[in-house]
């Protein structure tokens, strides 16, 4: 919102530009831009997912690393994916790879619109109706490709015209996209952020950037996805949750090593630099051990003996019940479900104590 001459600007405002300021005044003072690594294009552009903190009351320290991180991924030619928050983290990567002129799509659900649109910020230009509305102002713009996602499992709709390409810079300039989600939670927003993604760094963020990190780190533990996952761990903001993978891992909690879990980096530049160099790297092996369903005729009481070589007294009933019996294989282990035998058992006992009660009461009877 802009001000109007002479009148007072909110508390708010003045404490943003200060800041902003100051941001300005570190930027100038790293030595990001100006290193060889930033002048260079990668031999082969990445879509890096980005998470991080979307307070306006984040760190500096922080967003200083956000924007370094933002910048080298617009130089080296790579596609920057992120919450689109306007704030924090969020806001500083955007503002780092805009500046160096980067691909850069954002995912928004729409309920943070709200959240992240203020009377007094900036970040709220023109009206609700805007399909931009709320989100990053490096997305507002008539260029952008916005695409909305109703979260009721329908196709999804483009709002902009979807005449841009993330493969190669052209003459039109950088390639901008805003996915905007819907549902009744942050699911499809998350599903969406590492669609495609060749690798996921994690700034320092708060509960949700939690919740993002540890979903990812557990789809790998368990083998269910291979995304590469490095933390830029910027005053030890991470040295809690590398205690925490050691720990685990020394109580025999994970399968795989932290290691090949998470990764942690001291700087933006090391992170970019072990992305490049991570899709190169052999995905760990994870030992997923399968149920398998299977009949154990030889252990039941209904096939074959539990005591060797004793006949089974029912063959016929063990054929057609042949599926009570489940097993797991766990290495060389079988273990089998005998409360299922069991039941039958029971079931088969009490069905031939009455057929044998009315026999005898039908001879009595005679």
């Amino acid at each position: 919102m802009k001000s109007t001459p002479g009148a007072t600007q909110p508390a708010s405002n003045q404490s943003d530009q200060k800041e902003t300021q100051t941001l300005k005044k570190l930027l100038a003072e790293s030595n990001v831009p100006k290193s060889q690594f930033a002048q260079e294009e990668a031999s082969e552009f990445l879509r890096v997912c980005c998470y991080g903190s979307s307070s306006h009351k984040t760190p500096k320290a922080y967003k200083l690393v956000g924007w370094e991180l933002g910048y080298l991924l617009g130089k080296r030619g790579h596609t920057c994916v992120n919450g689109a928050g306007p704030f924090g983290c969020m806001d500083s990567i955007n503002e780092g790879a805009s500046a160096a002129n980067g691909h850069i799509v954002g995912v928004i659900h729409k309920w943070l619109f709200v959240d992240g649109a203020s009377a007094d910020s900036e970040v709220n230009k023109g009206t609700p109706e805007d399909p931009c509305y709320g989100a990053n102002p490096v997305f507002d713009s008539p260029q952008t490709v916005v695409t909305v996602y109703d979260g009721d499992g329908s196709k999804p709709y483009t709002l902009a015209p979807s005449n841009q390409t993330t493969n190669q810079k052209d003459k039109q300039g950088p390639y901008r996209e805003l996915i905007i989600t819907g549902g009744p939670d942050l699911q499809e927003r998350k599903r969406l952020l590492v669609r495609g993604a060749d690798v996921l760094v994690v700034l320092p963020g708060g509960p949700g950037t939690f919740d993002e990190l540890w979903e990812m780190a557990c789809a790998r533990n368990l083998g269910l996805s291979k995304l590469p996952i490095i933390c830029v761990n910027i005053d030890g903001y991470y040295e809690p949750f590398r205690a925490i993978l050691e720990r685990a891992w020394k109580d025999q909690l994970l399968k795989l090593k932290p290691s090949e879990i998470i990764i942690f980096a001291s700087s933006a530049q090391e992170a970019v630099k072990w992305c490049e160099n991570a899709r190169n790297l052999a995905p760990p092996k994870v030992e997923i051990k399968k149920r398998k369903t299977d009949v154990l005729r030889n252990q039941s009481i209904l096939g074959s003996p539990i005591v060797e070589d004793m006949p089974s007294p029912f063959p016929y009933l063990a054929k057609s019940m042949s599926w009570v019996s489940d097993t797991w294989n766990e290495g060389n282990e079988t273990r089998v479900s005998a409360w299922t035998s069991s039941t039958c058992t029971l079931v088969l006992g009490v069905g031939l104590g009455y057929l044998l009660s009315e026999s005898c009461r039908k001879k009595l009877s005679c």
